[in-house]
């Protein structure tokens, strides 16, 4: 079983890879670019499922535990980014909206807790690991896109873009979601490419795609900024 999970996990991790970047350069709203990122969310799906079925059958580990938490918050992005899609007109805010967030919510919170209890219990002994710091400031970031959602969900008159929030959401989410894709899948493969990579290089892989697509988001919503002769609320 343990097997079937890790292969189904790869392939669709791959998948998800390959197809994630056609609709990030497609033109948007074309058959292709809806095509795609569909293809898209649903590996998503799988991948995240597949992440917490590993867990459930195989002996847990903070790095594993991390990794999952990980393909969590990417599935979570990947839903918001395409339930804003539905939002641009009349559809309502729906009790699985709530449900998604509120247990992205919980999850981040479980994750600053676990880390300050690790970094506390290595402190006691004398000792630091990196993976401590991770826990919390993961959380911390997963946290607040939680509560971003609930103020929308709240307040929507107070949506940071106006109108158009479904568009910038829409943008914003998916590409973090293939960001977080991508870190994970550097993560787990940096070792193999670089089996003798010194502490800046494994730091490298957790920072710079967060850095380098958190750039490319940034110039997205700007173009489209402009384009639309829109300012942020």
């Amino acid at each position: 079983m343990k097997t079937f999970f890790i292969i189904l996990h790869v392939a669709v991790g791959f998948l998800a890879l390959a197809v994630g970047l056609v609709p990030m350069f497609s033109k948007k709203g074309s058959s292709l670019h809806n095509t795609t990122g569909l293809v898209y969310y649903w590996s998503m799906v799988i991948v995240a499922a597949s992440a917490v079925a590993l867990v459930v059958v195989s002996p847990v580990t903070d790095g594993r535990l991390f990794l999952t938490g990980i393909a969590v918050f990417s599935f979570y992005l990947c839903f918001t980014g395409r339930r804003s899609l539905k939002q641009r007109g009349s559809e309502p805010v729906r009790w699985f909206d709530w449900s998604v967030s509120g247990a992205m919510a919980l999850a981040a919170v479980a994750m600053v807790v676990y880390g300050f209890y690790h970094l506390s219990a290595l402190w006691t002994k004398g000792q630091f690991e990196s993976i401590g710091i991770l826990f919390v400031v993961f959380g911390f970031f997963s946290g607040s896109n939680a509560r971003y959602d609930f103020q929308k969900y709240l307040y929507p008159e107070k949506s940071k873009y106006g109108n158009r929030e479904w568009f910038f959401m829409h943008i914003v989410r998916m590409g973090g979601s293939y960001i977080a894709t991508f870190t994970a899948f550097a993560l787990v493969n940096i070792r193999y490419i670089f089996p003798d990579a010194s502490v800046a290089v494994n730091i490298a892989t957790w920072i710079m795609p967060g850095v380098i697509g958190g750039l490319l988001i940034g110039r997205a919503v700007r173009f489209y900024l402009a384009k639309f002769k829109m300012s942020v609320q």
